[in-house]
């Protein structure tokens, strides 16, 4: 993967790649950092929210609907608990956290992200999540 932004250290295997790739995707959306987002995306890439909803496509607008979710949660954390890789593909684990005044608590929803890597870019995500829970977590009780 001599295209990845991780291959400088000649020591990590495809499968280290992927997973650094997965948890600077995070990072980045952590930070609000759009250019370090597409840094880490294949210009074709595709986002799908679900296993079975429209894609997103390509890097550009994948990155473009992920300014609008950091935009409807200011506060809100993204932090990687595990990644499962392999060389050409990973499972992201990670959590979103954001404080609740009202609520006097964090609301937490646990997901997975599956990421697909070529060329040392995602070229493929597909979220899983409980759409129901992260609705009565994040809106509902507000």
């Amino acid at each position: 993967m001599a295209d990845s932004p991780f291959s400088s250290t000649p020591s990590l295997t495809d499968a280290e790649i992927v997973e650094a790739l997965g948890r600077e995707f995070f990072l980045a959306l952590d930070s609000r950092d759009p250019r370090r987002l597409r840094n880490t995306l294949a210009a074709n890439a595709t986002f799908r929210v679900h296993p079975h909803s429209a894609p997103i496509r390509p890097a550009d607008e994948i990155v473009a609907y992920f300014g609008t979710v950091v935009s409807s949660y200011p506060n809100a954390h993204w932090d990687v608990t595990d990644v499962i890789a392999q060389p050409d593909r990973g499972a992201v684990m990670y959590v979103i956290r954001e404080y609740s005044p009202r609520q006097g608590r964090e609301r937490i929803s646990e997901q997975i992200a599956v990421i697909r890597v070529s060329g040392g870019k995602i070229v493929s995500i597909v979220g899983y999540y409980d759409g129901g829970e992260f609705q009565r977590v994040f809106w509902d009780a507000d």
